[in-house]
């Protein structure tokens, strides 16, 4: 029993892709806190802590005597003598609040970002937040503060979708659903009280409520995609998929709508970069373009990540898809798997931890 708690008390969230350090951050067996920064471990904390998240370059916690504390470029730092509200720590981001009072840590300066608010969104290099003494909703993106609605008596929006780095929301007092992308608020249509609309980095899905068309918002453009309202649809980063009244399986991708299957697949999942789907008895995915077989059954477990499925084949080990390549991870019988961007992490034995990154075992 004690092995699977170990497992699970990793928690691990790894960088891959970003300017930044690789981390990882886990609790021991005895509740020690480690660091784990470009294959070299660390410990932090000799007491079990409140809390830790861990982003794509530092690792936020609240310690055992309740500081709020911030790991970066290599080393550990005070942030605050009190134990926060409610932190979020993001790939670029440490969004925190004490009360009322809304900061965020960024790239190793601390800023204050309102001293009065009563709602916000973190995402990852994006806060959204309302100002309740200016009466503003403004949005902190790139190191700039930016007022997107003014005049408010309140939280002014019904609803939202937030990507990476865009804000899809309805307005509660004029009912306009906008859209806040690179530094403009565009207006996409007005007397809206509610539609289908789904987020995703650079990318927002929704219904057009005038013309009833599936339409989708990318990169400052908007295409039309189906005349009518899809099965189901889902958003990652710069992509969409989804299956439509007819059935057929499509991708919108790099600005190009394509036919994956003129059938349904038994399910599917877009993460990330990454699509993955259940095909009868195959496990399939998306990959530069075309479909990849991963293998002709589906495996009991799967992870998926930055353009990369890690599962638990029918003997018990582990093997990857990393980038369109079949990975040996590991030879061994092993006891569950866990995966967060591109880093696998798996049980062997008893409280025997192992990390499969970049093609290194730690």
């Amino acid at each position: 029993m004690k092995n699977i708690f170990f497992l699970f008390t990793l928690l691990m969230m790894l960088a891959w892709d970003l300017p930044a350090q690789h981390l990882a951050a886990y609790l021991d067996f005895r509740d020690r806190f480690f660091v784990f920064d470009h294959g070299e471990t660390k410990q932090l904390e000799s007491f079990k802590l409140t809390s830790f998240q861990v982003g794509g370059n530092c690792v936020g916690y609240v310690n055992y005597h309740g500081d709020l504390m911030v790991y970066h470029n290599g080393s550990a730092r005070l942030l605050e003598r009190t134990r926060p509200t409610e932190y979020l720590v993001t790939d670029y981001l440490m969004g925190y609040s004490i009360n009322s009072v809304l900061k965020v840590f960024d790239d190793g300066e601390v800023k204050m970002l309102c001293s009065n608010t009563n709602g916000y969104i973190v995402e990852d290099s994006l806060i959204t937040f309302y100002d309740e003494v200016q009466q503003q909703l403004k949005v902190y993106h790139n190191g700039r503060t930016r007022v997107i609605e003014d005049g408010l008596m309140e939280w002014p929006i019904r609803s939202y979708r937030s990507g990476d780095n865009i804000l899809a929301y309805i307005t509660t007092f004029d009912n306009k659903f906008k859209i806040y992308y690179k530094g403009e608020v565009i207006i996409v249509d007005h007397n809206v009280q509610e539609t289908i609309y789904k987020a995703g980095r650079d990318i927002v899905g929704f219904m057009n409520l005038v013309t009833n068309a599936f339409m989708v918002f990318y990169k400052g453009e908007f295409y039309e995609l189906e005349a009518f309202k899809p099965i189901s649809f889902q958003m990652g980063d710069e992509m969409m998929a989804y299956v439509t009244q007819e059935g057929d399986f499509k991708i919108f991708e790099n600005g190009e709508l394509v036919t994956i299957y003129t059938f349904p697949p038994d399910k599917y999942i877009l993460k990330d970069s990454t699509l993955v789907f259940e095909d009868q008895t195959f496990l399939k995915t998306w990959c530069n373009g075309s479909v990849i077989e991963i293998e002709r059954y589906i495996p009991r477990l799967y992870k998926i990540s930055e353009k990369s499925v890690a599962y638990i084949d029918i003997n018990n080990r582990i093997k990857a898809n990393v980038r369109c390549q079949p990975v040996h991870v590991s030879y061994e019988m092993v006891n569950d798997l866990d995966m967060v961007m591109n880093v696998i992490i798996f049980n062997e034995g008893v409280n025997t931890i192992k990390i499969w990154y970049e093609g290194k075992l730690y």
